[in-house]
């Protein structure tokens, strides 16, 4: 999960975990989660939100992971998760400032 950086009181851990994004796993360029890793909030929110077509099994090791779900999907439904809880959106990953305006070849 997503390391939080600011002392936090305990009566509000729970608001935290609800809004800690879970890293991805990658197996063979595909990019996960599964279920189980999830904080059991997320988990519910996430099975009554999405539709279980969504639902990824992967072949690892010759063991079927079942439970598990693109990032990409995981990653759109908690940009919209943490919009509902905090009534906000989370800041974009790269900022306008990271950006390059205009590219310049340099000619020698």
């Amino acid at each position: 999960m997503v390391p939080c950086l600011v002392t936090i009181a305990p009566e509000k851990w729970i608001q935290v975990s609800r809004i800690m994004k879970v890293d991805c796993k990658v197996y063979k360029g595909i990019e996960y989660v599964q279920l189980s890793d999830l904080p059991d909030d997320q988990r519910q929110a996430l099975v009554q939100a999405l539709n279980p077509d969504l639902y990824i099994k992967i072949l690892i090791d010759g063991k079927i992971v079942s439970g598990c779900l693109q990032y990409k999907h995981y990653l759109s439904w908690y940009l919209e998760y943490t919009k509902l809880l905090t009534g906000k959106s989370e800041p974009s990953p790269v900022s306008s400032v990271d950006r390059p305006t205009k590219l310049t070849l340099n000619k020698a």
